[in-house]
């Protein structure tokens, strides 16, 4: 019985090659979690911005709402003051031709 060695350099050539295929799988291994975290990490992210963007959209209306409504108050009190000016201009000239008729002047 001959054991057949093989030369020194062969041995460190098969060596090499898989001591880079470990690196080579451990590099992938790294650049794949590396992946999946910036993948996770964005997915929450995008998540956040969603959120934030309801939020903003809620409060658009809730303010629009709040405008509308003090815009209609304010439409209901300017009308009431033109509605008012118009009985103090009425009630001025009624007072007017009665001061006339009495003979004293009103201004």
């Amino acid at each position: 019985m001959s054991t057949v060695q093989k030369p020194a350099s062969s041995l460190d050539s098969g060596e090499k090659k898989r001591k880079k295929m470990e690196s080579n799988r451990e590099s992938a291994r790294k650049s794949h979690e590396k992946k999946k975290k910036q993948m996770d990490d964005l997915t929450n992210e995008v998540s956040a911005l969603q959120e934030e963007k309801n939020d903003s959209i809620k409060n658009v209306i809730l303010c629009t709402e709040r405008f509308m409504n003090m815009e209609s108050a304010n439409n209901t009190l300017r009308a009431q003051a033109t509605e008012y000016t118009n009985r103090i201009k009425s009630l001025k000239m009624t007072l007017q031709l009665h001061y006339a008729r009495q003979g004293s002047g009103f201004n």
